[in-house]
């Protein structure tokens, strides 16, 4: 069994629906305690970092807040794995998906992180190419560390708090992971920029059809094998993988999801891997459906997942 700290970041700066920030409290609040044997959870809010000058970047919407609850992030994470325990990340939105990558490659300089993205997005957007602007589609851009675009204007400043994401961490580094250190699972909703980087770069990834022509359990074996020459693999699991018929909870839903049960093996698959950094839960929206609570349906999710 692992040794388990939580932690909670209380923050949806990089989505476009408000409310996801009340997501990490409303699952872990009825989340059984014993499930990580009453683990202390450390919060993360950025209630106190509302500036003026985050709506100047119409291309990164808030991306001060998100570069500062980064950093609240990455020394919460670093602390819990030199103190030997495993982060079990409840976020808000999945901008905060990068603090977990920006952590381990400012621990582990040369070692190899590999990172299993289970989501329907590919989140490989940057102020360049995002139609939106909201940065929880730009965590894996950044962490790739894709830059520069000749065909987009972009400002200065936004061009270098743009830099400053992708070099967070005391050292720097960029990129933080290469493409043959990810894996997509279930993504169905992208634009064409983000699917010419997946074709480009050659990234690993699965779709809902190869979902159903060799099933889950094969894509747990594939995954792992073309992850086994990394040091240690972190999971992140957004809750719009899940077919919105289960709950239509989370900002974005898209069509042609994960059940419950597929959701569950994987996880559960990953998560007993010897060699797991960090593991996240992202984009519950308690605001968006409450016939069909997605705390209720994460926290039923985690507790058999995690269960001993």
């Amino acid at each position: 069994m692992k040794n388990v700290k939580i932690i909670a970041i209380e923050s949806d700066f990089g989505a476009g629906k408000k409310g996801a920030k009340l997501g990490p409290q409303a699952m872990l609040k009825i989340l059984p305690q014993h499930i990580f044997q009453n683990s202390e959870i450390t919060k993360i809010s950025g209630e106190e970092f509302l500036e003026e000058k985050n709506e100047i970047f119409t291309k990164a919407h808030h991306i001060n807040s998100v570069i500062h609850i980064q950093k609240k992030a990455i020394d919460c994470i670093q602390k819990n794995h030199t103190d030997g325990f495993v982060s079990f990340i409840a976020s808000g939105d999945h901008s905060n998906g990068l603090a977990a990558i920006s952590a381990y490659k400012d621990l582990y300089p040369t070692k190899k992180l590999g990172v299993i993205w289970i989501d329907a997005h590919s989140d490989l957007h940057t102020p360049y190419t995002s139609p939106s602007g909201n940065l929880h589609g730009m965590p894996l851009g950044a962490a790739l560390g894709l830059d520069y675009n000749s065909k987009v204007e972009l400002d200065k400043e936004a061009q270098l708090k743009w830099k400053q994401l992708i070099q967070l961490g005391n050292n720097k580094i960029s990129p933080k992971i290469l493409p043959s250190e990810l894996v997509f699972i279930d993504i169905r909703d992208m634009e064409p920029e983000e699917m010419k980087i997946i074709q480009d770069k050659n990234i690993l990834h699965f779709m809902p059809k190869d979902r159903k022509e060799i099933g889950i359990q094969s894509i747990i074996e594939k995954s792992l094998l073309h992850l086994s020459h990394c040091d240690h693999i972190y999971i992140s699991f957004d809750v719009d993988s899940l077919d919105p018929t289960i709950s239509a909870g989370t900002g974005t839903p898209v069509p042609g999801g994960l059940s419950k049960e597929e959701a569950k093996k994987l996880i559960s698959a990953f998560w007993n891997q010897p060699n797991v950094f960090a593991f996240e839960i992202t984009e519950i929206n308690p605001l968006l459906d409450r016939i069909n609570p997605m705390e209720e349906v994460a926290a039923s999710i985690i507790a058999e997942c995690f269960s001993v």
